[in-house]
């Protein structure tokens, strides 16, 4: 018999059923024994007491009602033990309901009949007999209710009538009050009986619960990521599953009972442990590394279990192998402090390591720092690609490294660190720190010297490197670096090749470059820009063939500044783009006033070539101002070529296309001259003052041009040599055969108005500038045989 409690917790199926039921008829079985124990008791006093006053059958059909009754529930909960009968649980309850009324009705009628003919005290035992068989049924027959009421309600009927035929005062009061006792106990055996039912479906959901963790856990044991573990209350090992044995690579028989801690490195996170163990506190994910693993990492969590017995389990968790976690953990740090090219620490862990190194320096220590910067690295990728370059900054990252292990000239805490391109940077420790770091600048300059050899390429570099020291120059990290970049910076400005130590005046210098490099920004549209032409001389006739423009900016309150000192800025701050975009257009309108076809020769730099702007800014001056672009010529170094030489290299192609000439600058002053030749099809080639200074004076000169004349000639070529001042040179020019000139013998560089070009005569032009005229002409200006000073455009 199911409870309707049922449906209120679990869906009912027959399965379901039978369970139900079956605990239930097992749970009256186990007390059937005391229960007919207490009846054949109860028999036995009133046997003894209600003999004297009731006939022999009386007494037998007592024991009847009592024995029968009492043998046949015996008999049936022996059987249903031994399975001896094939009942299912509901027929076992029919059974034992069919047990409870025949014996509820057999002594309930006892009761009516023999109670009203009793003496007082007789039916005193009577009537207390029956009372206790009731409260005795309420218990022991409490999980089969409807059993329990088919008992309790006849024997109380019975009892209540056998009251009432006594005719006593008060006979009918205490009917009553045994009619409702019963009422009571029948639903307090009803409550009895839903508070088991409940109990049992809990012991039910909680078995199937503890399966279903349990196959959980096995199947976590076995193919899960962590493993479980249990310590004693000595804080060894029990139970250690294959896993964990696997793991920790000990056998599991030489594992259990040993030491959990004594797996662990000794050290704060052991210690954690054993804290945690002794105070019996919890754990959760506590990091600690394995001992002898070689770098195994393990994450624990866990809590005590309160076990009294101290061989019993005393704490339990889980372990997870967090190795992998702690390698990428480690990966991630590394990206984050050094530099993925060459390994080497960067810019973020160079200045934790300075900042600290300044702030946990000695009284007497000093700390150098060296910034180390690539001569000419940007050509390397231009010319070899970028892989090639990488490659090259590897190998001087490894020499610079090696050069400062190798020369112990680094001092405790020294740090080589790649602070970003071709830039690195050294910090030197120690008392003598100012010492060691000019040593080492020594030994830097000279390991670079060394030729690179980058795949099949072979290279050659040097180093500019800017050294600062603290507290001399600066206590704090940040204008340490400041002071040191400008040292570089003057290294640089110096010829590069070399090392400088900051000095006082140097930041001037520096902030001198800055406000040059801020004016420069507004000379274009301020009108401070001026055009300067010098002549181009035809070798053979003496005359004008056409101009270079050459730049001057007149400053304000500096006065005339030449462009030595303000192209390079303006390379390195992009003013060249609109500066060159100026003289293109300013040269061009100049040029279409003349009239006999004289050329203009204009310079063109690297970093305009690059410019989107150039080809636009050429065909519309071409167009506006109607000059024939053969005309034009414009100059480029073998600086261009190197830089980016493939869109180089197409946009001079371009060029030509328009009709414009393209001339070879500066030939011979370069890495691979000869090479361009084949590269591009110049037009002209114009031969470096350089060698022109001693064409009188060396042979080795002299055999240098004539071989570049001859070159050229036979390439179609012409050749033009610069920094002629001499008749001596123009005549060693004509013998070799070149075909054009330009320099102070002929004239110097003018404001464009100075010169006024005309039309070419065929015989005694006017263009043609005697020698001696031209010599005359420049005697008041002082002679000058440094580089000239050119238009960049």
């Amino acid at each position: 018999m199911v409870s309707k409690n049922i449906s209120m917790g679990a869906v009912i199926t027959p399965e379901l059923r039978d369970w139900v039921d079956n605990r239930l008829v097992n749970a009256h079985i186990r007390i059937i024994q005391p229960m007919v124990l207490g009846t054949v008791f109860n028999l036995l006093v009133l046997t003894i007491c209600l003999a004297p006053e009731l006939p022999w059958w009386a007494i037998a059909v007592l024991q009847m009602a009592c024995l029968v009754p009492a043998a046949h529930r015996l008999w049936l909960g022996r059987a249903s033990a031994r399975s001896r009968r094939g009942r299912n649980p509901g027929q076992m309850i029919v059974a034992l309901q069919a047990n409870s009324i025949v014996h509820g009705i057999a002594f309930g009628m006892f009761c009516a009949q023999a109670l009203p003919i009793l003496s007082p005290a007789a039916q005193l035992v009577l009537a207390v007999s029956a009372a206790t068989q009731i409260s005795a049924a309420a218990y022991t027959i409490r999980t089969l209710p409807r059993s329990a009421v088919f008992f309790m309600a006849p024997v109380t009927a019975g009892l209540a009538l056998g009251l009432i035929g006594t005719g006593l005062l008060g006979a009918i009061g205490a009917a009553v009050l045994m009619a409702a006792s019963c009422g009571l106990l029948i639903r307090m055996v009803f409550t009895a009986h839903d508070l088991f039912i409940t109990r049992i479906l809990r012991e039910r959901e909680l078995a199937a619960t503890s399966r279903t963790v349990k196959l959980l856990l096995n199947e976590f044991e076995e193919s899960g990521s962590d493993w479980l573990f249990e310590l004693d209350g000595d804080g060894r090992l029990l139970g250690v599953s294959r896993r964990f044995a696997e793991a920790a690579g000990i056998p599991p028989e030489r594992l259990n009972t040993r030491n959990f801690v004594g797996l662990f490195e000794p050290g704060a996170a052991a210690a954690t442990i054993t804290d945690a163990l002794v105070r019996r506190r919890p754990l959760r994910d506590h990091v600690v590394a394995l001992a002898g693993s070689d770098g195994t990492w393990w994450s624990i969590s866990g809590r005590p279990t309160y076990a009294s017995d101290r061989d019993r389990v005393a704490y339990r968790g889980v372990i997870s192998d967090i190795t992998s976690q702690k390698r990428a953990e480690r990966r991630v740090n590394h990206m984050a402090h050094y530099d993925s090219l060459t390994g080497l620490p960067n810019r973020s862990l160079f200045n934790s390591v300075l900042a600290r190194m300044l702030d946990e320096r000695g009284a007497e220590a000093r700390v150098a720092l060296l910034l180390v910067d690539v001569d000419h690295f940007k050509p390397v990728n231009d010319m070899y690609g970028h892989p090639a370059g990488d490659a090259f900054l590897r190998e001087v990252a490894t020499r610079m490294a090696n050069a400062v292990e190798d020369s112990g000239l680094g001092g405790e805490g020294s740090l080589v660190a790649r602070l970003g391109g071709d830039e690195f940077a050294i910090i030197v420790g120690g008392d003598d720190a100012c010492d060691q770091a000019v040593r080492l600048a020594e030994v830097i300059r000279t390991e670079m010297h060394r030729t690179f050899s980058v795949g099949a390429n072979e290279l050659d570099t040097s180093v500019s490197i800017g050294i600062a020291l603290a507290p001399d120059h600066a206590a704090v990290a940040e204008q340490l670096q400041v002071n040191a970049d400008i040292a570089l910076y003057a290294a640089k400005g110096d010829g590069r090749d070399r090392w400088e130590m900051f000095a006082p005046g140097m930041d001037e210098a520096l902030h001198e470059r800055h406000t040059l490099a801020r004016d420069l920004r507004g000379a274009v549209g301020g009108g401070e820009l001026r055009l300067f032409l010098q002549p181009l001389i035809d070798v053979e006739t003496e005359t004008r063939t056409g101009y270079e423009a050459l730049l001057r900016w007149e400053h304000p309150t500096r006065g005339l500044i030449g462009p030595d000192m303000f192209i390079p800025l303006a390379e390195e701050t992009g003013l060249i783009v609109p500066i060159g975009e100026w003289v293109i257009r300013n040269a061009f309108a100049q040029a279409a006033q003349w009239s006999g076809g004289q050329s203009i020769a204009i310079n063109l730099s690297p970093v305009q070539l690059d410019s989107p702007n150039l080809l636009p800014t050429i065909v519309n001056a071409l167009a506006e101002t109607g000059l024939d672009p053969a005309l034009v010529e414009f100059e480029i170094t073998e600086s261009v070529l190197l830089h980016n030489s493939d869109a180089n290299i197409q946009m001079l192609n371009r060029l030509h296309d328009l009709g414009l000439k393209i001339a070879l600058d500066d030939f011979g002053t370069g890495y691979a001259s000869l090479n361009y030749l084949l590269t591009f099809p110049f037009d002209k080639i114009k031969i470096d003052r350089s060698f022109i200074s001693d064409l009188e004076n060396r042979e080795e000169s002299r055999a240098i041009v004539g071989a570049v004349i001859e070159l050229a000639n036979k390439l179609g070529m012409c050749t033009l040599a610069e920094g002629v001042e001499e008749a001596g040179q123009l005549a060693k020019l004509r013998e070799h055969g070149c075909r054009m000139v330009q320099g102070w013998l002929f004239g110097q560089a003018m404001p464009s108005e100075h010169y006024q070009p005309v039309p070419a005569r065929s015989a005694a032009s006017s263009e043609a500038i005697p020698i001696a005229a031209a010599q005359t002409s420049r005697a008041a200006v002082p002679r000058r045989r440094g580089r000239r000073m050119r238009a960049a455009g």
